[in-house]
């Protein structure tokens, strides 16, 4: 299995990121569902503080305080792309099902 980095990381609207590896592929990462239930993403809850996503050194990762240890929150490129990857999958399907009922 191929190993990619994450090459940059945006914050848009909250709390969306924009994500991308460093093979180009890429996209967005709603992160509402963490922040609601996991309380160790409570911080993520102050839209500014969420503003402040960088990325982890070589690409490994992407998070917030990544420089305080005990304090970062992060988060794995692997589990992140595989998310990305099956939300274009589904985005395709749902296009291909739409052009399928509509010529039908």
């Amino acid at each position: 299995m191929t190993t990619h980095r994450i090459a940059t990381v945006e914050a848009l609207d909250y709390p969306t990121l924009r994500i991308t590896f460093d093979d180009g592929l890429g996209g967005i990462v709603d992160l509402s569902d963490l922040i609601a239930d996991g309380p160790v993403f409570a911080p993520l809850k102050d839209e500014a503080y969420f503003r402040t996503v960088a990325v982890g050194e070589h690409g490994w990762t992407f998070g917030w305080n990544l420089d305080v240890e005990g304090e970062e929150i992060d988060f794995c490129p692997d589990a992140t792309r595989i998310r990305i990857e099956t939300q274009i999958v589904e985005d395709l399907a749902s296009r291909f099902e739409t052009r399928r009922v509509a010529a039908a």
